[in-house]
């Protein structure tokens, strides 16, 4: 009898080893795919490192967080190994693979954001050459955001700033193009095509405190405090920041409402969240259309 029973587990084993487990296999968690590309970074020899991250992408091919793996290669290749060529030749690769918009400007911008410090003349060669191929909103605001600081090519920051607006589909994103657009444009002085685009980032807290100082320096102070009000409502830290307080003051001595106007303008209804879907970090999925008419709080985590 203990002998039928032994081999009737031993064939029980088998049959679960050979269909993958009693249930089907759970996708790592999200926790779990962080902590992977932790352990790979702190790999200190840089040749380990890259193969590190080499074996997490073959791991996780499909993983959105493949692209952080893709960052990690490409800059430990050209900055720490110096090898710019095969660093080059390896995002080269990657982008003969990747088709999804999104994706090839994860690509491109570490490209883009390598070539800027070494060489700006390249940097902007090339960002000039992806206004007709690409369609990610994201890589060219940050392009941008590379020429405004690097004061590279202000021209070309407000072109790639326009160019993320007309790719753009979501308001905000659209938004903060534009204003970014309207700041490269004041700082050329620019004014009133820099005040064009600020008008058309509607509710976005940079566009706001530069159409106050635009307003406030053209002696229109009612309405260069409306703007300063919808900015510090919107933007922790604006109110000092402006010197909000003092402003109101010189404009309305006796005033004492500023606490109010500000949380009239905080409380804001934008109409029902859309429909999407997310994975926290036990790689669970919410569905967000399916909370409907229930109060939630959302905890975002960028691991970028």
């Amino acid at each position: 009898m203990a002998r039928t029973v032994f081999w009737f587990m031993i064939a029980a084993a088998v049959l679960v080893l050979l269909s993958g487990g009693c249930s089907k296999r759970e996708p790592p968690s999200a926790l779990y795919i962080l902590e992977e590309l932790e352990a790979a970074s702190a790999v200190k020899d840089p040749a380990e490192r890259v193969e590190r991250f080499k074996i997490f992408i073959a791991n996780h091919a499909d993983h959105p967080y493949r692209f952080l793996a893709y960052a990690q290669v490409f800059e430990t290749t050209a900055r720490e190994m110096k090898d710019e060529a095969r660093a080059q030749s390896y995002l080269s690769s990657l982008l003969e693979k990747e088709t999804d918009s999104g994706a090839r400007g994860e690509l491109l911008l570490d490209k883009f954001s390598y070539l800027i410090e070494q060489d700006k003349e390249r940097a902007l060669a090339f960002a000039d050459t992806l206004m007709e191929t690409e369609r990610s909103p994201r890589l060219f605001l940050y392009m941008g955001y590379y020429l405004m600081d690097a004061k590279a090519a202000s021209d070309l920051a407000v072109k790639c700033f326009l160019k993320s607006a007309d790719l753009s589909t979501k308001p905000h994103e659209k938004s903060q193009a534009m204003a970014m657009a309207g700041a490269c444009l004041e700082e050329q002085g620019r004014q009133e095509e820099a005040r064009r685009y600020l008008a058309m980032a509607t509710g976005n807290s940079e566009a706001d405190e530069l159409m106050g100082k635009l307003l406030w320096g053209e002696g229109k102070r009612p309405e260069a405090l409306e703007m300063y009000i919808r900015c510090a409502a919107r933007m922790p830290g604006a109110r000092k920041h402006v010197k909000l307080d003092s402003l109101y003051a010189l404009v309305y001595p006796d005033a004492k409402n500023l606490d109010e106007k500000i949380l009239a303008r905080r409380i804001g209804d934008e109409g029902p969240f859309p429909d999407a879907r997310f994975v926290d970090l036990d790689g669970k999925v919410h569905d967000l259309s399916k909370l409907r008419g229930t109060k939630i709080v959302i905890n975002v985590l960028s691991p970028t």
